[in-house]
């Protein structure tokens, strides 16, 4: 329910202090709260009542049709109160936790950062057509990176909202006195203030995202089913490419090419930042051992190019982790710069 603010939900609270509370439910024809309950200043008030009166206060060219078509629920009451900064509790929790979908992926807000940006000054109804088509694409990812299936999953409504929370660190709406909702999270300013004023990067990896997710090839299923590894900071490309990247990196065969090429002009394996053997070091134990990195982002190669020997190096395991430990992931060249310092 997008009319809902919170000023008119405090409206609708200091109301129901006002009048108790059999009088208010009289009053505008609402039951009890079966569900869902709203907490104001360590006081539980009936969330659907509530949320349909702050809606009419929200609307009074509506009138009387303001509370036509307010059905409650999740949709209409416990998420927007949420995304409003107000406690929200089921009378049965464990009902509440089972519903709540999943939170942003990195992924997803590219994709709605990318439309926000590209879209300036538009409403971001959860009716307009551009809404409901995102909505759908981001719904797609979602389920691509496991996230299952729901009613309300990335919906339009959702996305909308989504995009709304990024008015909040847009200056064509703070420095006219605008704000947008204020339930956003570190990852939306993150995102803005990496891609704001480098747009065409994020649409860059934005349209790799949006390339396989219309045509998911074998490399990426595999790397999806594979194993998680969250000491590995997501990249700013997001979890999507990052995966592919990781899979592209230990293809067996590759590896086994770059290994056997270098070994051949070197004379030994050693890593390509700071020159450790781990022959040398560990003796026959630490023979042929040697992790290999993909230099080229992902999101710059189009679906179907495959990758060549000369796109990987030879890293440590610690130079590798330092490439991918923080977004955005360092060049070979930027840690060998570290590492003389």
């Amino acid at each position: 329910m997008k009319d809902l603010t919170r000023d008119s939900v405090l409206q609708a609270v200091a109301e129901f202090d006002r009048l108790g509370r059999d009088q208010f439910l009289s009053k505008y024809g609402f039951g009890t709260a079966k569900s869902y309950y709203i907490v104001v200043n360590g006081k539980q008030y009936d969330s659907k009542a509530i949320a349909g009166v702050a809606h009419g206060y929200a609307r009074p060219d509506l009138g009387p049709l303001a509370f036509s078509d307010f059905s409650g629920g999740q949709a209409q009451v416990q998420r927007p109160l949420d995304r409003l900064g107000f406690e929200v509790f089921a009378d049965n929790p464990a009902e509440l936790r089972k519903e709540r979908n999943p939170n942003w992926t990195r992924d997803e807000l590219i994709l709605a950062l990318d439309y926000y940006l590209q879209h300036p000054g538009e409403s971001h109804d959860d009716s307009s057509p551009g809404v409901t088509s995102l909505s759908q694409q981001i719904n797609a990812l979602a389920q691509l990176l496991g996230h299952g299936t729901s009613e309300t999953l990335r919906n339009a409504n959702g996305v909308s909202m989504k995009l709304l929370n990024f008015r909040a660190h847009d200056p064509e709406y703070t420095l006219r006195g605008q704000v947008g909702l204020q339930r956003g999270n570190r990852l939306e300013k993150e995102l803005w203030d990496r891609f704001a004023h480098d747009q065409a990067d994020l649409k860059r990896i934005a349209d790799s995202i949006k390339q396989r997710i219309d045509a998911p090839d074998e490399d990426l299923r595999e790397a999806l089913f594979g194993p998680e590894e969250p000491e590995i900071a997501e990249a700013e490309e997001g979890r999507l490419v990052t995966r592919l990247h990781r899979f592209r990196e230990r293809n067996r065969l590759l590896v086994k090419r770059k290994k056997e090429s270098y070994a051949k002009k070197q004379g030994r394996l050693c890593c390509e930042a700071c020159d450790f053997d781990f022959g040398a070091k560990y003796g026959q134990r630490g023979e042929g051992f040697i992790e290999c990195h993909h230099t080229k982002p992902v999101s710059s190669l189009t679906i179907g190019e495959k990758t060549k020997v000369s796109d990987l190096v030879l890293l440590c395991a610690n130079c590798h982790r330092m490439v991918h430990a923080k977004a955005p992931w360092l060049t070979v060249a930027a840690l060998k710069a570290l590492l003389v310092r």
